[in-house]
């Protein structure tokens, strides 16, 4: 069984290794297989039934994070990452599936009331290509 919180994300430190950015609560990542409609009427009998024909698409894939804003250097430059429009290579790694590795565009929502922790919202588009290796 693999737990939830080991659905992680890390960020590129400029030496070839990745720091983890914390994320308290929930995370994901979605994989998105656009579908393309090539379903086309057959030729030698034009009145007949159509038979739905799909192929891949464009694929997006996005991280999305929320939770209690830690105040850690990661965290500072990942929040840097968004305010500034920086693209930084990042890992996201899901257990028992792979890494999946590439640069990312940053967005993020901070919100809280007051009495309760400052929360943080991430959320992350893979652009360009992305390197999957599957877990062994």
């Amino acid at each position: 069984m693999a737990l939830g919180r080991t659905l992680t994300l890390a960020r590129e430190d400029g030496a070839a290794a990745f720091d983890l950015v914390c994320i308290t609560e929930q995370r994901s990542l979605e994989i998105n297989n656009e579908e393309i409609d090539i379903t086309k009427p057959s030729c030698t009998d034009p009145g007949s039934k159509l038979v739905l024909a799909l192929m891949y698409g464009v694929q997006s894939i996005r991280f999305s994070g929320q939770g209690a804003f830690v105040d850690n250097a990661t965290m500072k430059a990942v929040s840097a990452d968004a305010v500034n429009q920086v693209v930084k290579t990042y890992q996201v790694t899901v257990p028992g599936v792979g890494t999946f590795e590439g640069d990312m565009l940053i967005s993020m929502t901070f919100s809280g009331d007051k009495t309760n922790e400052l929360q943080a919202d991430i959320r992350c588009s893979m652009t360009g290509t992305v390197v999957f290796v599957a877990a062994v």
